[in-house]
């Protein structure tokens, strides 16, 4: 029977990276997935790693490794699995009993303790949580957001086992992120604000709440410009791979945004070059969807002042039925389409012609004094470029021409 001496005869901690990239590293030397050399291996010691406070059966190693019926003998593969394992392990690390055999089971050495970085990022989480004096929260939300440096073993990401604990860590990330951001917040620190709102945007860029704290923290820097291409850059990103317009808080922030871009100003010209637009304008105003309403309200109240016409036009881009709802392609067809509509946009419609995109797969267009024949013809001319673009296009467009009133505002 070995010693724990024998068993780790250094006493050394071994530090263990499941964030980003999978490592194994002591002074003896770093172990990864490229010098392991074999999927299968590298599975299993990350498995054992991950579960290393407890004994393993065969029956739950086997289901982790291979699919169903993927191998015959489940026990024999996973018997030679483990010895190349502790091979493997003996070549970069050097001599210790890491891995041990139960009966009927596989567990990580118990006399060799290892420092996890997932299981370091949950305590951290966990005592930021707890309580404590503002400056503690910080300091423990600051140590787990710097802890993870990405998604839960990323090359073993389709494995069935990963796939909820890699979840569980990214929320558990993105809910530091945001509780560290808010903290910054109230202490006004936006630079550090910025900086860990950008870190979790490049972990997820789909979450509209880093969006808002983002775009909140380059205002308190007076960074407006930037403020204004980073909600630009968001809403884009939101249509593109999720099909929705931004949500109602994105677009209040982005209201609040408009609104604190202006400092006092007494000489006129100075405001007058600010509203002006940088280059000659040409065909069609195209802007947010929270410029556009504001717009839209203006010329309701106008054209009932002035007894005037004016038209909204809705296009909405509808995928041809084979194309399938659950295929890979289906928003990439809608994307490419919008793309080519807002051309056709910019070149078939008037300088003081208004329009913003509604939502994924639609376009609202304004259409200031304008009759109903006018407003026809127009839309006419939308639809004959758009489908003269493509011999088969792969969508339809379909519409919807209303005459706004004030009454429709008012209620």
């Amino acid at each position: 029977m070995k010693t724990s001496e024998e068993n780790n005869p250094t006493n050394e901690k071994i530090i263990v990276n499941l964030f980003g990239q999978f490592q194994v590293i002591s002074s003896k030397g770093v172990l990864n997935e490229d010098n392991i050399r074999s999927e299968m291996v590298a599975k299993l010691l990350a498995y054992l790693l991950s579960h290393h406070g407890s004994i393993i059966p065969v029956q739950e190693l086997s289901d982790a490794m291979w699919s169903e019926d993927e191998t015959e003998n489940p026990v024999g593969a996973l018997k030679n699995l483990a010895y190349r394992l502790r091979n493997v392990l003996k070549e970069i690390l050097g001599e210790s009993n890491y891995i041990l055999t139960g009966r009927g089971s596989y567990y990580w050495n118990p006399e060799i303790p290892v420092y996890v970085d997932a299981e370091e990022f949950e305590e951290y989480c966990r005592r930021a949580k707890s309580g404590g004096s503002l400056q503690e929260q910080t300091e423990w939300y600051e140590n787990a957001v710097e802890l993870y440096q990405g998604d839960f073993l990323p090359k073993q990401a389709s494995e069935h086992w990963v796939i909820p604990v890699s979840t569980y860590y990214h929320t558990l990330f993105l809910d530091a992120a945001k509780a560290l951001a808010g903290l910054y917040e109230l202490d006004q620190q936006y630079d550090k604000m910025a900086s860990v709102c950008s870190k979790a945007i490049e972990k997820d860029g789909l979450d509209e709440q880093l969006h808002c704290l983002f775009i909140k923290a380059l205002v308190g820097q007076n960074k407006h410009g930037l403020a204004l291409a980073h909600y630009s850059k968001a809403t884009a990103a939101l249509y593109e791979n999720l099909g929705t317009k931004p949500s109602k808080e994105l677009q209040e922030v982005y209201q609040d945004l408009l609104k604190s871009k202006n400092e006092l100003e007494t000489d006129l010209s100075v405001i007058q070059s600010d509203l002006s637009e940088e280059a000659e304008p040409e065909g069609v105003f195209l802007c947010e969807y929270g410029v556009f309403r504001q717009i839209y309200r203006l010329e309701v109240r106008r054209s009932a002042r002035l007894g005037l016409s004016e038209y909204v036009l809705l296009l909405t881009v509808t995928p041809k039925a084979y194309v399938s709802q659950n295929s890979d392609t289906y928003l990439k067809v809608i994307n490419d389409a919008m793309e080519q509509l807002k051309g056709v946009l910019n070149g078939s419609l008037r300088i003081g012609d208004v329009a913003s995109r509604y939502s994924g797969s639609q376009y609202v267009v304004m259409l200031p004094t304008c009759t109903f024949e006018s407003a026809e013809m127009v839309t006419n001319r939308i639809l004959t470029r758009f489908y003269a673009l493509s011999k088969y296009p792969k969508v339809n467009i379909q519409f919807s021409l209303e005459e706004i009133s004030l009454s429709r505002v008012v209620s």
